[in-house]
């Protein structure tokens, strides 16, 4: 029995084994709507590092998490050697990804290591080799409608405890590469950036894509008047090239929802590919 988080369940379920997920710890993205339900009625351990205490209570025998800082010793969160004593086993998605989130991590080229892994651990192989296959496949796919288009130049955003943040680098930094776009922040360290509103307005991107971390009309509806009113000579402002996406589907290790994310952003950035997609 599995502790995963919502983002993650995405792939147990595509997997066939989200039965198998006793309880959820709290992730940066919310669950896919089609499987909202299903995890709400899941116990939720809250945080995003749940001690030692709380995981022993759910009766887990895996933990799968997205970060190795969740199961690093720090922050009140239990190591991987402490939750080994206690018959725990614990796996960390996007290939073993950075110990801290200044750091930059693996893009989704870890996501097919990650299917085929966790299709070992529960016993599912063949399901697993058919779900990688349609992954790549739908990947591939995107890397041939958007091959001849001209790239655009994209900045992705996110705010946090009220701090603007940049996507720098990572797998979202992928997502938007694969789908077509040029990140006008790229060359700044790490994986997200901290950034003010002037900086967004002297690299004036063609594009801009937001995180919504809720996936609500009303986290879109903010999203959209917050750029409306801080950045109204952006280019991408005053063309209403403005995508607020799922946070899920632009970075959710270990998920399969990134994958659509590619396919979502590159019909955005490039609207004459959409009929053949």
């Amino acid at each position: 029995m599995a502790i995963t988080t919502d983002a993650i369940a995405d792939t147990l379920f595509e997997l066939g084994v989200g039965d198998r997920i006793v309880a959820k710890t709290r992730g940066e993205s919310a669950p896919a709507p089609e499987l909202k339900e299903r995890l709400a009625a899941l116990p939720s351990l809250g945080t995003r590092n749940p001690s030692v205490e709380a995981l022993v209570g759910a009766k887990p025998d895996l933990l799968i998490t997205d970060q190795v800082e969740k199961v690093s010793g720090k922050l009140g969160s239990p190591s991987i050697a402490e939750l080994e004593k206690l018959g725990i086993a614990t796996y960390v998605v996007g290939g073993g990804c950075a110990a801290d989130l200044r750091e930059d991590t693996s893009g989704l080229e870890a996501l097919d290591g990650d299917i085929r892994q966790l299709g070992t651990i529960f016993g599912v192989e063949a399901r697993a080799q058919k779900l990688a296959e349609k992954m790549n496949g739908r990947l591939d796919d995107v890397r041939r409608q958007v091959a001849q288009e001209p790239r655009t130049k994209v900045a992705k955003l996110s705010q946090v405890a009220g701090q603007l943040y940049v996507t720098s680098g990572g797998l979202s930094d992928d997502v938007i590469e694969r789908a077509g776009g040029t990140n006008v922040f790229a060359d700044l360290p790490g994986q997200f950036a901290p950034v003010s509103p002037e900086q967004i307005v002297e690299r004036d991107p063609q594009s801009i894509i937001v995180d919504n971390f809720t996936a609500t009309t009303t986290g879109e509806n903010e999203a959209i008047a917050y750029l409306n009113r801080t950045f109204p000579t952006v280019e991408a402002v005053k063309k209403q090239r403005v995508l607020v996406i799922d946070a899920a589907k632009s970075g959710a290790r270990g998920s399969a929802r990134p994958v659509e994310g590619v396919a979502e952003i590159a019909r955005f950035l490039h609207p004459s590919t959409s009929r053949s997609q």
